[in-house]
């Protein structure tokens, strides 16, 4: 036991000396921006919604998720920016391999109660949707 509690505070020792080893984008939506469009939620879904592809789409979306129920809203914005991309000449083997990559995401939420599940289950969606396009799609993302 007090070897497990040992690698504990030497990990987190590690990360406060280190630093984390990545960097989480921040989101860019701005505070004139969630004014101007009545609210956080409205403003993250014009900028998804006005990201000039699907690559830029999934960095906001993962940048700015709600957490909850409400990043499935994001979510079919960027589906329906990725999709386009490999869906129309994908092979069945493709769209096979599509649709259990998103069944793994959906179990998350379906294994987990709650809301924050249904939004992680939603990034991942988000970034296979993401994943296919660049590697089947026209154009890449």
């Amino acid at each position: 036991m007090f070897k497990k509690a040992k690698r504990h505070i030497a990990l987190v020792a590690m990360i406060l000396i280190d630093g984390p080893a990545f960097a989480v984008e921040q989101c860019p939506v701005s505070d004139a921006a969630t004014e101007k469009a009545g609210g956080y939620v409205e403003a993250v879904l014009a900028a998804v919604r006005n990201a000039p592809n699907c690559e830029h789409a999934v960095k906001i979306l993962e940048a700015c998720q709600f957490g909850d129920s409400k990043t499935n809203r994001l979510l079919e914005i960027v589906e329906g920016k990725c999709e386009p991309l490999f869906m129309p000449k994908a092979s069945p083997a493709v769209k096979t391999a599509y649709k259990k990559a998103q069944a793994r995401c959906d179990a998350i939420a379906v294994k987990n109660s709650g809301t924050m599940y249904q939004s992680f289950a939603a990034v991942c969606r988000a970034g296979k949707a993401r994943d296919f396009a660049r590697k089947y799609g026209q154009g890449r993302g």
